[in-house]
C-alpha cells in the first residue's frame, strides 16, 4: 500500500469515534424533505480517468432525456472544473445560431431547465447542497458530486460516508489499477461495511477500453477484483476521443456539455448510454414513463 493510502487509512479510527452520529443523524434536520435525494459520486484518487467528464454527461441525460430534478455540487477547487464548463457552454450558446437551436429543440422535445451547479469545497459539498435546497425551496431526486482526486482530509472522508454510491473509473494502466483497487478497497472495508453510513456500494468500471490492448491483461485485472471482492460493473467505455468533444470545439458533433444532450451519432458507439443504463439500475431509478430516445438536435 502507498504511503499516501496508508495515511488515508489511519484517518478512520479518528473518524469512526465522531462518525456514527455524525451520518446517522445528518439528514433529520431534513425530514420535512417528501423523499430524501440519491447522493452519486465518481471519484478516483487518479486524475485523467474521467470522472469529470461522466459527471456532466450522467448529469444530462438524467436531466433532459430523462426528466429527473438533478443538481450538480462541484467539489473540485480551485478550478471547479464544471463551472468552468458550464461558462463555456453559455458563452458558446450566445456566439452560435446552431447552439442556440440545438438548445431550443431540446428544450421544445422535453422542457427541462438546465440542472444546477453549485461549487463547493469538498469537505462541506454535502451541507452546501442541503443549503441550496433550502434556498431554493426545491426538492432533488439525484445529487451527483464530482470529488476531487485528493482524500487527504477528515471532512472529505465525512463527504464519501455520505454518498449511497460511488463509480469508480477504471484504467488499464498498472501504476494506476494498483492505487485504485488499494483506494476502493479501503472505502469498502471503512464505510461501505458500516451499518452507520447510507453508502451502500462501491462500482467500478473499466474506461478508456484500448482494443489493441492485450485481451489477458484486462482477464488477470479482473480476475484480481472478484478475488478483492469488489463490484465490477459489466459496462467498458472504449478509448475514444468523442468525451472530449465540448460546444467550443463543435468538430464532429458535441458530446460533452452541461446544457445539450450529446449528439445522437457520437453516443453510438461510446458505451455512454449503456453506461447511464447499468448506473441507474444500480442505484434504482425506474424508467420514466414517456422518456424519449435521444434526437439529433443540430
Amino acid at each position: 500500500m502507498t504511503g499516501y493510502l496508508r495515511s488515508f487509512r489511519l484517518l478512520f479510527p479518528l473518524w469512526h469515534e465522531t462518525a456514527g452520529k455524525l451520518a446517522g443523524n445528518n439528514h433529520k434536520k431534513e425530514m420535512h424533505m417528501k423523499k430524501e435525494p440519491l447522493f452519486i459520486a465518481f471519484a478516483s484518487q487518479k486524475g485523467g480517468v474521467g470522472k469529470t467528464a461522466f459527471t456532466v454527461l450522467t448529469a444530462g441525460i438524467l436531466r433532459y432525456q430523462r426528466g429527473y430534478n438533478v443538481v450538480v455540487v462541484d467539489c473540485d477547487p480551485p478550478q471547479h472544473s464544471i463551472g468552468l464548463m458550464r461558462d463555456r457552454d453559455l458563452e458558446c450558446v450566445k456566439e452560435n445560431d446552431s447552439l442556440k437551436m440545438a438548445l431550443y429543440r431540446q428544450y421544445k422535445q422535453k422542457p427541462q431547465k438546465a440542472y444546477p451547479i453549485i461549487k463547493s469545497e469538498p469537505e462541506n459539498a454535502v451541507e452546501n447542497f442541503y443549503r441550496y435546497m433550502r434556498e431554493q425551496e426545491t426538492e432533488f431526486d439525484i445529487v451527483l458530486f464530482d470529488l476531487p482526486r485528493a482524500f487527504r482530509y477528515m471532512g472529505m472522508i465525512r463527504t464519501l460516508a455520505l454518498m449511497h454510491h460511488i463509480f469508480i473509473p477504471l484504467k488499464a494502466d498498472d501504476a494506476v489499477m494498483q492505487s485504485t483497487l488499494q483506494f476502493a478497497s479501503v472505502i469498502r472495508e471503512e464505510l461501505v461495511s458500516h451499518e452507520d453510513y447510507p453508502l451502500k456500494g462501491i462500482h467500478l468500471f473499466w474506461n478508456m477500453i484500448d482494443k489493441r490492448e492485450d485481451k489477458g491483461t484486462f482477464e488477470a485485472w479482473n480476475k484480481t477484483i472478484c478475488d478483492s471482492k469488489l463490484h465490477l460493473m459489466t459496462t467498458c467505455v472504449p478509448e475514444t476521443k468523442r468525451y472530449n468533444r465540448e460546444a467550443s470545439s463543435m468538430q464532429g458533433g458535441i458530446f460533452r456539455s452541461t446544457l445539450l444532450l450529446p449528439d445522437n451519432q457520437q453516443v453510438k458507439g461510446s458505451g455512454l448510454m449503456e453506461l447511464v443504463d447499468e448506473i441507474c439500475g444500480i442505484i434504482g431509478l425506474a424508467e420514466k414513463q414517456g422518456e424519449s430516445p435521444m434526437t439529433n438536435l443540430m
